[in-house]
């Protein structure tokens, strides 16, 4: 097999642009290590992540928009998660988008009837989906453990430490005190 090699790189001025294809290779590295189809960028990528949008509106008319950001590839994240973002003109981002989807898939939220939710927490609470966007509501569920390692689980590949196992969420990491000194040897 021939190995490719630049030899010389000079300007042109502006030429149209091509896709580069290859009989009868599907897979994007050629063993040159070429890459071909223009993925490259999103080959050596670590996370790719597309935003969609949607328009928030009622009857008086357009009054925000929904954010969907898909994960795509991610080492983080698991992929194919899509995540919900709601900014309004007229407040901003909605800090508590998308939560009530996460809470009622891990049982923290509960909806006893239609239209109507609660939380597992506190079985007397029954509002309407709009009346969730309170502090009232969210703060006892985003305080409790359960549901944090909850969130935790549905979004992360994995959490733990290659080299020794342990959660690097429970990582204390001191940054106020000097580094001690080696021993001397």
């Amino acid at each position: 097999m021939t190995k490719l090699s630049i030899s010389k790189i000079e300007s042109v001025g502006n030429l149209p642009v091509y896709d580069i294809s290859v009989a009868d290779v599907e897979h994007y590295i050629l063993e040159n290590g070429a890459v071909t189809h223009n993925t490259g960028i999103l080959y050596t990528a670590d996370t790719a992540w597309i935003v969609g949008r949607q328009q928030n509106k009622d009857t008086s008319g357009l009054l925000g928009y929904n954010f969907i950001i898909n994960v795509e590839k991610s080492r983080f994240v698991k992929e194919k998660t899509k995540i919900p973002l709601t900014v309004l003109f007229n407040s901003g981002i909605d800090k508590f988008s998308g939560l009530l989807d996460i809470a009622q898939a891990g049982g923290f939220v509960v909806k006893p009837s239609m239209g109507w939710y609660g939380t597992k927490f506190d079985p007397k609470i029954r509002v309407r989906e709009k009346d969730t966007h309170t502090d009232e509501f969210w703060n006892p569920i985003l305080a409790n453990q359960e549901f944090k390692d909850f969130v935790r689980a549905y979004y992360t590949i994995g959490y733990r430490s290659s080299i020794d196992g342990t959660f690097l969420a429970d990582a204390k990491i001191d940054l106020s005190k000097d580094a001690e000194e080696a021993p001397a040897e």
